[in-house]
């Protein structure tokens, strides 16, 4: 899966990088808490996070995201004693279903699915199987 903050920019030009910096120790910390012990968990750039997932199946892979993005937005973040702020999460999914699948193509499978998620609103989980 790959995860996307949302609206992280506007973190940075509004509170600062050190607020922004500060984000996402809190949301790798609220990421970890809430994958599985198995999987493994990337930053992949900027505001954006890969988490792979072996020997997972659909269901599995949607309630570890969902569970993800719900502890990432139930909660403000609590930010150097300034006012609490709302973080969401985005989150697209591809799952490797054929022997022609490689990792750069789940990537760009998981990619569109989170793009898909930002345009239908962000804060949400989408699955993309082909």
């Amino acid at each position: 899966m790959i995860l996307d903050i949302d609206h992280f920019k506007t973190v940075n030009d509004t509170y600062g990088h050190d607020v922004g910096d500060v984000v996402l120790k809190e949301f790798s910390a609220r990421m970890k808490r809430n994958i599985r012990g198995v999987d493994l968990a990337c930053r992949f750039g900027g505001e954006e996070f890969v988490v792979l997932m072996p020997d997972t199946d659909v269901s599995n892979a949607e309630l570890v995201a969902e569970r993800v993005r719900q502890a990432v937005g139930e909660k403000t973040f609590e930010i150097n004693g300034q006012r609490p702020m709302t973080v969401t999460v985005s989150v697209g999914v591809s799952f490797n279903e054929s022997l022609a699948d490689t990792s750069e193509s789940l990537i760009k499978r998981a990619d569109l699915a989170l793009y898909r998620a930002k345009r239908e609103g962000r804060n949400r989980v989408i699955l993309d199987a082909a």
